[in-house]
């Protein structure tokens, strides 16, 4: 028992003192989002358009070899249009809250990682073809993973990760809108970023 709460408390100790050492930081870049597996009657495809993302970042390097946590809270605007009429797309405004596990090699000047990201979101705004419908049709939770790589050079950071949604636009329940339904709808594209760490 005694080893036991000694092995906790060590632990514990080392997180402690990897987070206090962590670096903040601040991140933006692109968002290239589609909206996939639609289960509609207009047969419509919601292809890939550009958004953005921006906000807080906060990297901590724990004592295992090549080990990083870096949570974020960022804004997100994630933009998608409909192929079959170009001139008709939609927007949903995101705070999000990912976290990056990576894992890389310090290699002196510069130290190159791949990472998972699970992340939930929260949906604050919406615009376009979205403009009007009403929050009780479409869920403001989206959650998922991200997949990607990146590199650490001095203070300046570059990722690029795959984004699934695995949280639904719209539940089998919910009304369409303006003539379109987007039940099982997901989020998912490729995000780029910068960041600067502090």
């Amino acid at each position: 028992m005694k080893k036991t709460t000694t092995l906790v408390l060590l632990l514990f100790l080392v997180a402690g003192t990897a987070w206090s050492q962590g670096r903040l930081g601040i991140k933006g870049g692109l968002n290239f989002n589609s909206l996939d597996d639609i289960t509609s009657d207009t047969d419509a495809t919601w292809n890939r358009q550009t958004g953005y993302h921006l906000g807080l970042t906060y990297q901590a390097k724990l004592p295992v070899l090549g080990l990083a946590l870096q949570p974020e809270l960022m804004f997100e605007r994630k933009n998608s249009e409909n192929m079959n009429a170009p001139h008709q797309s939609l927007y949903m405004d995101y705070l999000t809250l990912p976290l990056n596990i990576q894992i890389g090699l310090d290699l002196l000047l510069f130290r190159p990682f791949v990472m998972v990201s699970p992340y939930i979101s929260y949906a604050m705004g919406k615009g376009d073809f979205l403009a009007n419908a009403n929050w009780d049709d479409i869920n403001r939770l989206d959650y998922g993973y991200a997949l990607g790589g990146g590199i650490d050079i001095w203070r300046l950071q570059v990722t690029g990760k795959y984004v699934w949604g695995l949280g639904k636009l719209q539940d089998a329940t919910s009304q369409p809108i303006s003539g379109e339904t987007f039940k099982n709808g997901k989020m998912e594209g490729f995000q780029l970023s910068v960041a600067w760490m502090f």
